[in-house]
């Protein structure tokens, strides 16, 4: 800041500051964009001492690149400008922030439940406006840390099996969140290099993407407040996106593509967040245990000798239409916390369907249910998948369609559900019908039926509770 005297961190002739002291305002600041190449971070803090009885004030800053923090959290450069009073200091902070966020330099205010960067003291403290459900986690968390006894820790009661399988879909998960985001998995949420997002900053990064979704729904779409936008997508959800010009330009959020994977990649953010936001407040011996606690959802291994397993094993190899290619593994029930209690019992017509997805999304489908598509209910477009009767919950009778939804993970293992679909009275359709967000008056379910526009057969509702999630399907191709 122009006029006021800065000293960098630690050095000697700097005016004296006590080390301790208070930290009465602060706040992390971040921008990326694409246009300059420019992905930094700006932490601000007012500090608050005492020195032989009398107060001294100083304005603490710490800035450099933002993706230079993950190999050294160290990484930037500290320094500190001083003050007589408080009111003093506040002016020196109000105008560095005011010049950071002006839209000349373009940097925007993070909502972290806990700092990595500032001072020592800051980090670990929340930073901006913290959300009601990020605050009700972190106070579980303390609870649990601080008032459960050794003697409570429980002993893992999983089998084995059930075991891997939730170890499996967690590191899935976690790898593919972590590849293309910048941040890492941990008991406290998701890990930046600049701190742990909350709940609130991902639902800003939801905003921007829905403002960026309206400009390229426009006939003619300006590519210039596209580029701007997706760097502030990138500023609010720190991603990988490499210092080339070729990575730059590749990053802009610009084709239907792109906002389905960001879409799906913020709903992953959300959904591990919110397991380890749950699994925070209870303590096990065995990782799988926590995580499996998380996911809420009862899940039991079917011995390969028991009837049910050769039962759901031939359902599924006699309904391999195109492909023999379905190896089957291992079969697990299902039963998620309320979903069988709000199941439309009442509808007839109730078949078990596949339902595939891939390996990232199970963390998510097994603590929190299929939802129907997110693109389309925030955005209101067509789907440009297989979604071809509208923006509703798709499944399919033939075992090889599903598993064409389908991803391996590291040990090509891949899964899909069979869910107890109540259909009810379903309308047929021989042709693609985008647009449709319920069934015709009279019906329950639509039905694209096989061998005339769909090359399946396709059963969709647009009620979730019209399903509920029997089976998990544990197969390789």
């Amino acid at each position: 800041m122009a006029g006021v005297k800065s000293w960098k961190f630690g050095d000697a002739s700097a005016p004296a500051f006590p080390d301790d002291f208070e930290i009465p305002r602060k706040a992390v600041l971040q921008v990326t964009d694409i246009k300059t190449n420019h992905n930094k971070y700006y932490a601000i803090e007012v500090h608050q001492g005492s020195l032989k009885g009398k107060p001294v004030f100083r304005v603490f800053t710490h800035y450099g690149r933002t993706d230079d923090l993950e190999n050294n959290p160290e990484a930037g450069q500290k320094e500190c400008r001083y003050a007589n009073t408080l009111g003093e200091a506040q002016a020196i902070y109000d105008g560095i922030f005011r010049e950071k966020t002006s839209a000349a330099k373009g940097y925007k205010e993070l909502s972290l439940a806990s700092s990595k960067i500032g001072s020592q003291k800051a980090r670990g403290t929340s930073a901006g406006e913290i959300d009601a459900k990020t605050v009700k986690r972190l106070a579980e968390q303390k609870v649990a840390r601080g008032e459960i006894p050794a003697a409570k820790v429980k002993v893992s009661t999983l089998t084995p099996s059930v075991q891997q399988l939730v170890q499996y879909i967690y590191a899935e998960a976690t790898n593919a969140l972590t590849t293309a985001v910048n941040v890492k998995i941990t008991a406290n949420g998701i890990e930046t290099p600049l701190g742990i997002l909350t709940v609130g900053q991902i639902e800003k990064g939801e905003a921007i993407l829905q403002d960026l979704y309206k400009i390229f729904q426009q006939a003619s779409k300006n590519r210039s407040k596209m580029i701007d936008l997706s760097g502030e997508f990138y500023t609010t959800i720190p991603h990988r996106i490499g210092r080339t010009r070729a990575a730059i330009d590749e990053a802009v959020i610009d084709t239907m593509e792109d906002f389905q994977s960001k879409q799906e990649t913020l709903q992953l953010m959300k959904d591990m967040l919110q397991v380890n936001g749950d699994s925070g407040s209870v303590l096990f011996e065995s990782k799988a245990d926590e995580q499996y606690e998380a996911l809420k959802c009862a899940i039991d291994f079917v011995d390969h000798k028991n009837p049910t397993y050769s039962e759901i094993e031939q359902y599924v190899l006699k309904s391999r239409v195109r492909t023999a290619n379905i190896k089957i593994k291992n079969i697990y029930t299902l039963r998620r916390g309320g979903e069988h209690e709000v199941f439309t019992g009442h509808i007839d017509n109730q078949r078990l369907l596949f339902h595939g997805s891939r390996i990232k999304n199970w963390v998510g489908i097994l603590s929190r249910g299929i939802l129907l598509p997110k693109i389309v209910v925030s955005m209101g477009v067509n789907r440009t998948d297989a979604g071809w009767l509208g923006s509703g919950i798709y499944f399919g009778d033939a075992a090889c369609t599903s598993a064409g939804y389908t991803s391996p993970g590291k040990s090509g293992s891949r899964f899909m559900a069979l869910a107890r679909v109540a259909l009810g009275k379903m309308k047929p359709y021989s042709k693609i019908t985008y647009g449709i967000s319920e069934p015709p008056a009279g019906f329950n379910s639509c039905h694209g039926v096989r061998g005339t526009q769909f090359a399946d057969d396709e059963y969709v509702i647009y009620d979730s509770r019209q399903q509920r999630l029997d089976y998990l399907v544990e197969f390789a191709i």
